[in-house]
Parts: C-alpha cells; structure tokens; sequence
C-alpha cells in the first residue's frame, strides 16, 4: 500500500489542536494509501504522546510516531519571535531525519483538515524542486517589515514566498544538493532580521527552484471576511492568473472546498473569541473527544494568552517610546 508520510512539529501548549489536526486528516483519509504521522519534539509528556497515539489508532486510517529531536535544540534556535516557538525550527531538517522517504508533506496543527491530502504528495512528480505549498493569496503591506534588513534582491525573492503552514519537501533532491545545511546555516546565521524564520528561510535558500500547490490546500480562516467580489488579489506572489474573473472563481472554490483550514495568527479558537471559521475546531475538537481533556486543560490556555497579551503590550509600548 502506497504510504502518505506528513509531519508536524509542536510543543505541550499545541497537544489539542494536535488532536483536532490529526483526527480530522485522517477522517478525510482516502482508504487505498495508508497515512504515516510523524511528530517532531523535544519533551512532550509521555502521557501526551500515549493520549494522541490512542487517537490515531481508534480512527484506524493511519499510524504515528514521535521523534525527540533534541539533539538539535541548541542557543542558536531558542529566540522567539511573536507566537512562533523554537519548534519552527525542525521543519528545515527533515532531509536527514527521514531518510527511508523521497518526499514528505509538512503542516502546522493550527488546522482543519476538511479534504484528503493524499493528492497533493503526488504532485509536480517530473519537476525540478525543492518544495512545494501555497504563496500570498492577497495583496497586504508585509513587504515593508523587510525593508531595512534585506537587500531589493531578497525582497523580490521574499515576495515569492511560500505559506509554511502546509508544505511538500522534495527529499530527494534536498539530499543530492544539500539545502538542509544551507537552511539551517542560514536560519542561524540570519535569525535576528528573519520575520517569518523557517518559511523566509526556506524561499531565500530555494528560490527559484519553488513550486506553487492549488489554492485550496491552505486556506486562511480570515479569507472568510473577505468575499471573492472585494477581494484584493496579490499579484507577484505567482500564486494567481492574472485574469480577475479566474481570480475571483479559484478563490471561490478555495473557500468552498478547502483541503487545509489554517487559523492564521496569534488568536485561535481554543484561546480567543470570535475568530473566524472556530465553529469548524470546535466540531472537530467534540469528534475526537477531547472536550474534557480542552475544559481541564483551559486555565492553563488562559494563562498563556494573557501572559503573551501583557508581552504584546509591553513590547508595543517599548516600539512607541522609542519611535518618539
């Protein structure tokens, strides 16, 4: 049986929404390949793990299996930028720490799944590439955080960039080139004026050996504010034709039939109120029974978010005083 291999890297705070990512890819599995989760940490708790490998089994659509990458969290990867966590970091190594595969897909477990994934492991299958996902959909103002620290030639390559929420890594030829110490040395060597570390990492080292997924693999819970008719699409990223009638029908479709639901951003479903499209975690969280386990596990969740929202505004009145 064909194997889909994915993973995922995450720490204790992200064990729910783990939960809620796994069990819905494998209730959209399809029957005829056999999916393979892999799980990148350093330290999840023993009874965490024990917990989500239960869930796996009972779905009987997939197998999962953790790996402590310890080995590799040093002082050069443990910065943090905004919600992003040290974990990022272990996306860049999965070259060497999956030898047996040629390819491997990669995605956050801030999603739902609500369509099969298999699809997209098979394809750009005779193109030169080193990685495959899903750029910038809509027009925004990111481009001018970059401004002062990378070169005009970094910046036309940065707005070519990749979502790094949901990825295909071409193995194969990331071993025969090496990419994984360009990416890591560059991870290290640049960290400090990286925005987005692994996924501005990632376009810097490969670019232009990219390629674009379907719309509809990654698909944002905030483009749901936004309907296809006022949309304001980008169009440098390649994601897009140019025609704004075929613009407005991909993006249409996307948001009717997402395969990967991703909530963007520091507000998610199990911390804030009022994020778009949460009714669909919140479904899916009841199905794999871990309701209980989410309302023990909730003051903990709000401690966290207001020790981030007291930081956020710490910082936020630090930039202020600066600037003034």
């Amino acid at each position: 049986m064909t194997q889909i291999p994915i993973f995922f890297t995450f720490d204790r705070n992200y064990v729910i929404p783990a939960a809620v990512a796994f069990h819905s890819l494998l209730r959209q599995a399809d029957p005829q390949y056999e999916y393979r989760l892999y799980v990148l940490h350093t330290g999840l708790p023993a009874s965490d793990c024990r917990r989500l490998m239960r869930l796996v089994e009972r779905t009987g659509r997939g197998t999962l299996e953790f790996i402590d990458v310890s080995a590799f969290d040093t002082e050069e990867i443990r910065g943090q930028k905004g919600h992003f966590s040290k974990e990022i970091y272990y996306k860049l190594l999965a070259s060497d720490l999956f030898p047996q595969y040629d390819r491997i897909l990669c995605s956050d477990v801030d999603v739902v799944f609500t369509g099969d994934i298999a699809p997209s492991y098979f394809l750009c299958p005779d193109e030169f590439f080193y990685y495959a996902g899903v750029g910038q959909v809509l027009e925004s103002d990111r481009m001018s955080q970059y401004a002062a620290d990378f070169t005009l030639a970094e910046q036309r390559i940065l707005q070519k960039e990749i979502a790094a929420g949901y990825m295909l890594f071409n193995l194969k030829l990331m071993r025969e080139y090496d990419i994984q110490h360009r990416l890591t040395e560059f991870y290290k060597a640049n960290y400090p004026r990286l925005r987005l570390p692994e996924q501005d990492s990632l376009i810097l080292c490969c670019y232009p050996y990219v390629r674009q997924m379907p719309l509809r693999y990654v698909v944002a819970n905030t483009y749901y504010c936004i309907p296809p008719a006022e949309a304001v699409f980008c169009r440098f990223s390649g994601v897009l034709p140019e025609d704004r009638q075929a613009c407005e029908s991909l993006y249409a479709d996307a948001l009717a039939r997402p395969v990967q639901l991703h909530f963007v951003g520091a507000d998610k479903p199990w911390n804030s109120l009022r994020v778009p499209r949460a009714s669909v975690w919140w479904s899916e969280l009841r199905a794999c029974g871990y309701t209980l386990y989410y309302i023990g596990a909730l003051p903990g969740i709000i401690r966290q978010k207001l020790k981030r929202y007291s930081l956020r505004r710490f910082l936020h009145k630090l930039t202020r005083k600066q600037l003034n």
